[in-house]
């Protein structure tokens, strides 16, 4: 760790540099910047990372040790001939057909997720990448120079604050030679200048979304569906044990499948969760890591992180607000939010209005998997 801060600290110095003579750009401007592990990858306007429905896609070139040299466990094989993209830690593998928009298992089961091809580059949903193979973490930073997107695995040295300080200088300059080379499509603001003032963060809110499922849960899932979006659908235990063919059906859609636990021993609540997810192992072939815990405090739910669980806990709940459109109105547009709605019978309208509401008000909604919750 000693080597690492004597290499690093010019580059936090010139990072603080470079923040008093440039205006804050902002993460807002449009810009995904990269990094896997330590190491900071040049962004390019064919390799930039997009969202997509509440989705984040990255190049396949960041899990690529054959292109990049980058050797995190899980990589990416591209094939030219057969234009598919192999995604495997030797032991389990995704494989994306290009042509026929098709993606399946080695074992050949088909899943529910898809590559995207832009400007002839492969673009991966890596969020349900890590949450599939579990060994790798995909985390967004904000800095003054774009958006940070971040793949880690147990090899990271710093965590993702101090690293995306200590890379400032190689973030500015990667930013400045991405504008620089005509990158600013996708409505990327120019980097600002003495000419220019920095353009403001959009004023919408950030906001993962869950929904407890219930009566209406199989309209809602369609409901967001229908807008190219995904969510995060918490099921009991008993629920599961009782009918897992609602889950497998929004499982195979591409949401994200948690446990709502309602025991409030610490414990007990650990068995709860071990038993829904071998439910969900068994019955929907899913493993389960994120779960809402509402009956245990902070301390208590120390035991489920140290079993690999990630806590949902909701911030705003739809059942506070008198309607979908005050729920939008009530969001917090200076941090994220994580807002949480019962499919009770009535809530598709609910959440349709919610849903209006939050694209007029420019949120944005991101899928909440457990990656992106750590």
């Amino acid at each position: 760790m000693r080597d690492w801060k004597r290499v690093l600290l010019p580059a936090v110095c010139a990072a603080l540099l470079l923040g008093l003579l440039l205006p804050a750009f902002g993460a807002a401007g449009g810009v995904y910047l990269m990094a896997v592990n330590d190491t900071v990858v040049e962004t390019t306007a064919e390799n930039m990372p997009r969202t997509v429905g509440g989705v984040l896609y990255v190049p396949y070139t960041m899990l690529s040790n054959q292109v990049n040299g980058f050797s995190l466990g899980v990589s990416a094989l591209y094939s030219t001939t057969r234009r598919t993209v192999l995604i495997t830690d030797n032991q389990r593998g995704i494989i994306f057909d290009l042509q026929n928009n098709t993606a399946e298992d080695i074992n050949g089961v088909p899943v529910a997720v898809r590559a995207m091809v832009r400007n002839a580059m492969v673009f991966l949903p890596i969020d349900w990448l890590c949450q599939y193979f579990g060994t790798i973490s995909c985390t967004r930073t904000r800095t003054p120079y774009g958006t940070l997107i971040r793949i880690t695995n147990s090899a990271a040295i710093l965590g993702d604050q101090e690293f995306a300080n200590a890379a400032g200088s190689q973030l500015a300059d990667n930013l400045r030679r991405y504008l620089e080379s005509g990158g600013p499509d996708d409505g990327v603001n120019p980097l600002p200048s003495e000419e220019t003032e920095a353009s403001d963060a959009p004023s919408g809110a950030e906001l993962f979304l869950a929904l407890r499922s219930g009566p209406a849960a199989e309209d809602c899932a369609r409901l967001i569906e229908g807008q190219g979006r995904r969510a995060l659908f918490l099921f009991t235990p008993e629920e599961l044990a009782q009918d897992s063919t609602l889950a497998r059906r929004i499982a195979g859609a591409g949401h994200t499948i948690g446990l709502a636990l309602t025991e409030t021993d610490p414990e007990r609540c650990l068995a709860e969760a071990e038993r829904g997810r071998e439910l969900l192992a068994a019955a929907v072939r899913y493993n389960a890591l994120v779960v809402s815990a509402p009956g245990l405090d902070g301390a208590e739910r120390a035991a489920l992180e140290k079993k690999g669980y990630v806590i949902w806990s909701a911030t705003v709940r739809g059942e506070a607000a008198a309607s979908g459109f005050a729920l939008a109105q009530s969001l917090n547009t200076r941090r994220v939010n994580y807002v949480e709605i019962a499919c009770d019978a009535g809530s598709t309208a609910f959440l349709n209005s919610a849903l209006r509401a939050m694209e007029e008000e420019n949120c944005r909604i991101y899928q909440a998997t457990a990656p992106a919750l750590s």
